[in-house]
Parts: structure tokens; C-alpha cells; sequence
């Protein structure tokens, strides 16, 4: 998808235009559970709102959808920043590329298992409970009893035909939730692996700052184990002029090896800034999406327990448009965890970003540089 060299279909990338398509269904669809929304509103509150926050969803999936095709070979370029090469030290310390990697697969592995996990509960929990009705009052006071199913598109067909083709309509929404589950995966799996990433050549980069000037002394001169730093050029007076030809050469690698530090340092961080640059509003909306319908599913839990003791006391018709049935409740409960992952996730990221970036200023500052001699500095 992000490989400039894919195979193209008059000038546009196969897999975009495949993205294009799908997106545009999902734009369809949700369009439609928004007006449907507002026509159930005053009737028909809970499904109105179960439309809404799906509706919603779907909408946000499309705006994650459009930075990945749109800005494809922008994040192309930030992937780049997973090669072991990326930084010089990449290929000296492969202990901690490895470990970033892990945790990586980790966590990539924990987000697939969790919106699969989440997607099969949901479509085993309507096909257990398929059978159960749910009534739907429309405008001009008919009811209309639909059977329980994956998304519940009532709007798109009357309650006898809806009915009747049942498992017709429960292929199409099950479709739906793989797609937006295989959605979600793609863009969280991208994130994650780019996050990871740009911590782990932060990482890098403050191990190389740490141990600079503290790990290369003149072993073979022990009257400089105990002075300012060896490479002091003021401390070579003394010398033959073979060990003055060969401190000159130990100055100019160690500053060389300086000035390599500071531009892989300068290029992780051009890095981290196009990742928050493409993704930072996609992560923040992502943290407001996901408490919103949060609180949603949270609001008609609640609701269904307030109907349930007004009706112990009698005091609750069976036609009131706050009546929410006991099967959408309990789908509902299977998005939670992932939902909460979703927050947990996010917030994650962006501490564990902040965190490395401000470790290598920190170690920056922990080396010796500046107690070498004015070329260092």
C-alpha cells in the first residue's frame, strides 16, 4: 500500500483505488445511520444513538483511511526509520533493536487479537441471539419487529422483508464489521511500528551520546586516567611526534564520531516530527472517539438498569422510546475492552515518545564533550 513501486492501474496504486472503494461504502453506509439517527431520534433513542456512534466511528475510520492512501508516500519515507541502518550505530547494538522489535511484535499482536477477538464475540453474539425481536416505532405509530443482527441496518428495508432475507443482510453487515476491524488493524499496526520504532533509534542515539568520551581513553598512557579528558589537546606537549600524529588522529575520529551522533540525532528527530506531523490529530481524535463512545455505551447501560427498576415499580410502559433491548446491551459489553485498549494504547505512544526524546537530551548532556578541547565544543 505504501511501496512506491506497487503495481498501478492507470497511474493510480491498485491497492488505493481498492481503499478508495471501500471507504466510499463505509462513507455510504454511515451517511445513511446518521439521517436514520435523526429520523428514530424521537421515537427510538437507543437505536438512534447506537446509530450514531457507529455512524461516527465509521467516519473517523475514513478519516484514518485518507491519511493512509493520501499521505502514502509521506509515511513511506517515516518507514525508513525502521531500518536497522537508519542511525551508524544500528548495526553495533542490535541487542536493543532486537528488544524494540519485540516489544513492538508485542504490542501489535495484543491490538490484532484484540479487534478480532472483539469482531468475532460481536458477530457469535448476534448469530446466539438472532432469533430475539427487536420492535421499532416509527413515525406514524406502526411497530415494526426486526430480528437481532450484526449492525441492525433497519432503515435500509421494511421489517417483513428485513425478516426474510435475515441471513442476507447478516452477511453484508458481518462483511462490514471484518472490514472495519481489518481497518482499524492496519492503521494501529502502522502506528505502533512507527512509534516503536522512532523510540528505539532514540534510544540508540542516547546510548551513543551517554557513552562518548567516557568509554575511549589512552589505555597505554596511565597518567591520564586521572586527568581531564584524554583527548585534551593541551595535554600533549610532551608527546613524541608519533604519539602526536596519533593523538591528532584520535581527535579528528572522536569528532567525526561526534558530529555523526548529533546528525543521526538531527534525523530520528526529523523523523519523530513528520510522525506527529501525519499522525498526532489522528491520535488525539482517536482518544476523543473512543472515550465518546465510551461514555455512550456506558449512558445506555445505564439506562437499561434505571428502565429495569421503574418497571419492577410499575411505573414504565413497554412502548416508551427509552426502552432498550437486553441483546444490544450486551453486544455493546464486547467493545469495551477493546475500546479501553484503544485510550490505553494512544497514551502509551505518546508518553513513551516524549519520554525517549527528552532521554536524549538528557544524554546529551551526560557525556564528557564539554571538557574536551574547543574543536568538541
Amino acid at each position: 500500500m505504501f511501496d512506491p513501486g506497487t503495481k498501478r492501474y492507470r497511474g493510480k496504486n491498485v491497492y488505493h483505488i481498492a481503499m478508495t472503494f471501500i471507504v466510499l461504502y463505509l462513507s455510504v453506509i454511515a451517511t445513511m445511520m446518521n439521517v436514520s439517527g435523526i429520523y428514530y431520534w424521537k421515537d427510538n433513542m437507543p437505536i438512534s444513538i447506537d446509530y450514531f456512534w457507529k455512524a461516527e466511528t465509521w467516519l473517523f475510520v475514513f478519516y484514518k483511511m485518507w491519511i493512509v492512501v493520501y499521505r502514502s508516500t509521506d509515511i513511506w519515507d517515516c518507514l525508513s526509520i525502521t531500518w536497522y541502518g537508519f542511525t551508524s550505530f544500528g548495526h553495533r547494538n542490535t541487542c536493543t533493536l532486537n528488544r524494540w522489535r519485540e516489544r513492538s511484535v508485542r504490542f501489535t499482536t495484543a491490538v490484532t487479537v484484540m479487534y478480532l477477538s472483539s469482531a468475532v464475540f460481536y458477530v457469535a453474539g448476534t448469530l446466539a441471539f438472532r432469533k430475539d425481536m427487536i420492535p421499532v416505532k416509527n413515525h406514524d405509530g406502526s411497530v415494526g419487529n426486526y430480528h437481532q443482527n450484526v449492525m441492525n441496518f433497519y432503515f435500509v428495508a421494511s421489517d417483513l422483508t428485513y425478516n426474510a432475507h435475515y441471513y442476507k443482510f447478516f452477511f453484508v453487515e458481518t462483511v462490514t464489521v471484518v472490514i472495519l476491524s481489518m481497518l482499524f488493524i492496519i492503521f494501529d499496526v502502522l502506528l505502533v511500528t512507527l512509534c516503536f520504532a522512532t523510540c528505539c533509534q532514540m534510544q540508540m542515539v542516547s546510548c551513543a551520546f551517554e557513552s562518548f568520551g567516557h568509554d575511549k581513553p589512552f589505555r597505554d598512557d596511565p597518567r591520564l586516567f586521572h586527568h581531564r579528558s584524554p583527548i585534551d589537546e593541551y595535554d600533549c606537549s610532551d608527546y613524541t611526534d608519533e604519539r602526536k600524529n596519533v593523538f591528532k588522529e584520535r581527535v579528528l575520529m572522536y569528532c567525526d564520531e561526534l558530529k555523526t551522533m548529533v546528525l543521526d540525532h538531527q534525523a530520528v528527530m526529523k523523523k519523530y516530527e513528520n510522525i506527529l506531523c501525519l499522525f498526532e490529530l489522528a491520535m488525539l481524535l482517536q482518544i476523543f472517539v473512543s472515550s465518546i463512545t465510551l461514555i455512550i455505551l456506558w449512558f445506555i447501560f445505564i439506562m437499561k438498569v434505571i428502565i429495569f427498576g421503574l418497571k419492577l415499580f410499575q411505573s414504565f410502559s413497554n412502548d416508551d422510546r427509552f426502552a432498550v433491548s437486553d441483546i444490544i446491551v450486551k453486544k455493546m459489553i464486547f467493545l469495551i475492552p477493546s475500546l479501553s485498549y484503544q485510550i490505553f494504547l494512544e497514551c502509551y505512544l505518546f508518553g513513551l515518545l516524549h519520554n525517549q526524546k527528552d532521554s536524549v537530551i538528557f544524554a546529551l548532556y551526560s557525556s564528557n564533550w564539554t571538557e574536551m578541547c574547543m574543536r568538541f565544543e
